[in-house]
């Protein structure tokens, strides 16, 4: 493993260095090249571990402005992104779950619920994530199931790094939100900018109920291969869950009814969580988790300290420097450019140009937030798709759905930062499973482009 990781690292830096030498490509800007070069530096740091994933980020912030990509102002504004702020906020509020002793509670419900063995607890919170994600967006769910999920691992006593059940705790939660997220509008913006962008260039649109019409294959189909794969192939070192049901069963005894921290605290959460299923088009969602978090100290919930405890800031400052470092490849054209050099320069069937369309989707928003990949890749794949004269609602859902699931690093979308900042799994854990993920995804899309879209009528 260590030679591989030297392998990547090595790599990733003669890449750079090769970059920054070599004349400008053609079609390509100056700072769009060098944005490339920095994007590679930064992933491959990531992926190898050279130094605290916090610290690479801020490398990679600092790349910016020292080489001419990015102007210092832009880039350290850009450290400000709504994404962060909602992540804060979640963190925040998990904490006033975790230290009033309801978010225990809710952990005991859902073990009641579907915890009698450790792998019907998995499939559990799995589902539990992908349902809630069809009502609000996939960044709200991870961030009211993590206190949960932590409770759980806690009260099994789980070893952060070397459990192998508590890195498929966290990593159910955040896949099960994203996987369920890609249903409905509400999991996720990027639906809605799709179609917003189809109605702009083609005056088409796709209803609520249309759009879930044509999404829920791919969702259940995923859900149904992970549910398959935490049955028959991954390793769970325990053999039941009773210690998790008889910790938290003690610990509540030992509360006894609610206090009044938490009636304060379920008082806010529900204005919370009406915010985001019902106001998030008047108030975004980042600023609702904001203002939650606001609320909790106002209320005197939680104090300071606790919250000082209990958050992982190096996940905050890993992320926001990732957003500055994706916006770079999109804000120099880096992001158009290679779409244009993939699709324009091949000679593929209309078959072929779908498949590969969503492929590259897939892989890009592990990098890229999928808001941005659908911006980018949506409008060049439907230049290119009327030279093959297809329905725009085609290429609309090949390049939404796909989107909307990365799996691979924490950076990909918000679930996947909160999962990981609980501690319990490397990069290289969500790397190895999320890959596996990322191709049964891009193999169940295709499925679904070859045999259920032309019996609605999405012929190509």
């Amino acid at each position: 493993m260590h030679y591989i990781k030297n392998i990547i690292k090595y790599t990733g830096i003669i890449i750079f260095i090769l970059l920054l030498a070599l004349p400008t490509f053609e079609g390509l800007s100056p700072e769009g090249q060098r944005a490339l070069a920095v994007f590679v530096l930064i992933m491959t740091f990531w992926l190898t571990n050279i130094m605290p994933l916090a610290i690479t980020s801020l490398l990679g912030m600092a790349l910016m402005p020292l080489l001419n990509i990015m102007s210092v102002d832009n880039t350290f504004a850009l450290f400000g992104n709504k994404a962060i702020f909602f992540i804060l906020g979640a963190l925040i509020i998990s904490a006033a779950l975790y230290y009033t002793g309801l978010g225990s509670r809710m952990a005991f419900s859902l073990i009641k619920v579907f915890g009698n063995t450790p792998r019907k607890l998995l499939a559990g919170t799995l589902l539990t994530a992908a349902l809630m994600s069809c009502l609000m967006p996939e960044h709200a769910v991870a961030a009211l199931l993590f206190p949960i999920v932590m409770e759980i691992a806690l009260s099994l006593e789980l070893k952060p790094l070397e459990s192998s059940y508590g890195k498929l705790l966290f990593l159910s939660m955040a896949w099960g939100a994203i996987i369920g997220g890609i249903t409905t509008y509400l999991g996720g913006s990027r639906n809605l900018l799709a179609v917003s962008i189809l109605e702009q260039q083609y005056n088409m649109s796709i209803g609520f109920f249309e759009w879930i019409k044509y999404s829920w294959p791919i969702p259940t189909l995923m859900l149904l291969f992970f549910i398959f794969l935490i049955w028959k192939y991954f390793k769970i070192e325990l053999d039941n869950i009773d210690k998790a049901y008889q910790v938290l069963e003690e610990k509540l005894a030992e509360k006894g009814s609610l206090s009044f921290d938490e009636k304060k605290l379920i008082a806010t959460l529900a204005l919370i969580i009406f915010s985001w299923l019902f106001l998030a088009q008047i108030i975004h969602i980042s600023v609702t988790a904001v203002i939650g978090a606001v609320l909790i100290f106002v209320l005197k919930i939680v104090a300071w300290r606790e919250i000082e405890e209990y958050v992982n800031w190096g996940i905050i400052i890993m992320y926001g420097g990732a957003i500055v470092v994706a916006t770079s490849l999109v804000e120099t054209g880096a992001t158009a450019w290679l779409s244009n050099q993939i699709f324009s320069r091949l000679d593929l069937s209309i078959f072929w140009f779908l498949a590969l369309l969503a492929l590259f989707t897939i892989l890009l928003t592990e990098g890229v937030s999928n808001v941005a990949a659908v911006a980018v890749i949506l409008p060049i794949a439907f230049s290119i798709s009327d030279i093959y004269q297809l329905n725009p609602i085609i290429i609309t859902l090949s390049v939404a759905l796909p989107g909307g699931l990365a799996f691979m690093f924490p950076m990909g979308t918000p679930p996947n930062a909160i999962a990981f900042s609980s501690g319990y799994y490397k990069i290289e854990d969500s790397v190895k499973l999320g890959i596996i993920l990322n191709i049964a995804g891009w193999f169940v899309y295709i499925l679904v482009l070859k045999f259920y879209w032309p019996l609605l009528g999405l012929t190509f």
